[in-house]
């Protein structure tokens, strides 16, 4: 009969420990002298909705590969030089009524000379010196890595139920040195699609 006694009584024990640790909902739990000195601080809201409102995207626009094409390192003379721009696009379909316009925010690795860029995957047998640079469908017009591109109107044709968009985006290397090393210039731009 003492077993099950000093079995609960050890259960009570962790329970009451850990509600010391963690502290009652809402409360901050000193963290000791060994954590460092505190001071004020502030505090951060955060603030969102979750919705129905999105379109789909088309299977081929999710996974892509866009060939930037084969350069000679002495084609590059100093910062700023540029290829020739390759378009690629990305598309969406089922569009509801509510949604207008759309926007792609791509967004992976900056390069670290021009943050605007997206810079070429490092490692053994990579080039140096240069990235990869987006263009709205204009292509004049940058999209720098991390920002939201300009917003394209969804057609809706003779559907008025859904609709579709197919964004055209261009892309090419960009000297970011004085000297461009040769290797490999992959990158990998991830996006996501903001809908008004």
């Amino acid at each position: 009969m003492k077993t099950p006694f000093r079995m609960m009584a050890l259960v009570l024990s962790v329970m009451a420990s850990n509600a010391a640790i963690s502290g009652p909902s809402g409360v901050t739990v000193n963290p000791g002298s060994e954590a460092g000195t505190q001071g004020t601080g502030g505090h951060v809201n955060f603030t969102g909705s979750i919705t129905d409102t999105s379109c789909n995207i088309d299977t081929n626009s999710a996974n892509q590969e866009v060939d930037l094409g084969k350069w000679a390192s002495s084609y590059f003379n100093g910062p700023g030089t540029e290829t020739t721009k390759t378009p690629f696009h990305i598309k969406v379909k089922d569009c509801p009524d509510s949604v207008k316009s759309v926007a792609v925010l791509f967004d992976g690795n900056h390069d670290a000379t021009d943050q605007g860029l997206l810079a070429i995957n490092s490692g053994e047998g990579a080039a140096s010196g240069v990235a990869i640079q987006l263009l709205e469908s204009d292509q004049t017009t940058p999209i720098e890595v991390g920002e939201i591109t300009r917003q394209y109107p969804v057609d809706r044709g003779h559907d008025d139920e859904t609709g579709s968009a197919d964004l055209t985006f261009y892309a090419n290397y960009k000297a970011t040195t004085d000297s461009v090393g040769v290797g490999e210039a992959n990158a990998v731009a991830n996006f996501n699609m903001i809908y008004n």
